[in-house]
């Protein structure tokens, strides 16, 4: 009883002083990295007490996520304010979005379009795109749609993917645009490769409406999926109701190839089994040709359905003329079928 006791007082102590230590070196970590920053910071005040632009810009930031200092958003503004009004238009952004905000200073629309737009002017894609979102609702500016669609093309074309997003918003409503859903999912499409979850959402719905773009079940699930994976519980609730409707189009799509080409098929393939019939009757031939054709047709259909994703395939073209060609066959075999048994009637008739 007595060993069990010292063992459970030692484990007990073993893991205090590995706890202890991690604490310990954490901290330790901690405290290097802060003297790094620490020095980082002083070196690049001294650089920008001297008047050098980019370091007061750079001391802003440091003052802005508090990194090697105390955060403090008032020296944010101060040292932005100083790069700002030297022409600096990364500092012109910062600045506009802090009065945008009201960090470190009063909140301040009018203020805050004043000196993003000097930082759009100078070609500054996140201002572009801010000076959209101004115009568009109406902050610090009266609201304009055509003058914010501008400036998101501005910036889009700079690959900014929320003015890409927005720019896509605003054609697929007809907002300072004309309405055009096939532009609006291009615009889409770019921002949705850039990861933006908002365009991903949007780019899902136009796939599973056809709007804009052909519609298509795969790809509004594979968008869906995308944005839903960033935590979006309404693309998740979308993915439900999307995968219910598709397995019901599914079953129909089975239904249709069981009851028009497999069951026919195999009618028709086994029908030359029949008492009195024979493959050397060309008429014969042809209904068991069809069919296979059938079959196969059916199969390849089944394929397809189980194979959902053969649309990104290699084989894509191959696989869907292969299906095309079958129909194709299997038609003139039918015509030709229809057109002898007129024939056949007409003499007959004639006799």
């Amino acid at each position: 009883m007595r060993s069990l006791w010292k063992i459970g007082i030692s484990g007990v102590c073993i893991a205090a002083i590995s706890a202890a230590s991690v604490v310990w070196w954490v901290r330790r970590e901690r405290a290097i990295e802060w003297r790094k920053f620490s020095e980082a910071a002083s070196e690049t005040r001294a650089r920008a007490e001297q008047g050098d632009v980019t370091a007061e810009f750079k001391l802003a930031r440091i003052y802005y996520e508090g990194k090697g200092v105390m955060q403090d958003y008032r020296e944010a503004v101060h040292w932005y304010r100083k790069a700002a009004e030297e022409g600096y238009a990364k500092a012109q952004y910062n600045l506009g979005d802090m009065y945008y905000r009201g960090q470190g200073v009063p909140q301040d629309y009018a203020e805050a379009f004043r000196w993003i737009q000097k930082a759009a002017n100078q070609g500054n894609a996140k201002g572009q795109d801010a000076l959209g979102y101004m115009y568009c609702n109406g902050q610090g500016v009266p609201q304009n749609y055509t003058e914010a669609a501008r400036w998101y093309h501005k910036a889009a074309d700079q690959s900014d993917a929320s003015a890409q997003g927005a720019l896509g918003y605003m054609y697929s409503n007809g907002q300072g645009v004309t309405q055009d859903y096939a532009e609006a999912a291009l615009w889409y499409r770019k921002a949705a490769d850039q990861g933006d979850a908002s365009a991903q959402h949007a780019l899902a719905y136009m796939y599973a409406r056809g709007q804009g773009v052909p519609q298509d079940r795969t790809e509004a699930r594979r968008w869906y999926r995308k944005t839903a994976d960033q935590g979006d519980t309404s693309a998740q609730h979308a993915l439900r109701l999307l995968s219910t409707r598709s397995s019901a189009a599914t079953k129909l799509r089975y239904l249709d190839l069981l009851l028009f080409f497999f069951l026919p098929g195999l009618w028709f393939s086994l029908d030359f089994l029949l008492p009195g019939r024979t493959l050397r009757d060309w008429r014969q031939a042809a209904i068991t040709l069809l069919g296979i054709i059938l079959l196969s047709y059916a199969g390849l259909g089944l394929y397809g359905i189980a194979h959902d994703d053969m649309r990104h395939s290699p084989y894509h073209d191959a696989f869907y003329l292969t299906k095309r060609s079958l129909l194709g066959v299997g038609l003139i075999i039918i015509i030709t079928g229809v057109l002898t048994a007129k024939k056949k009637i007409s003499r007959t008739e004639t006799q």
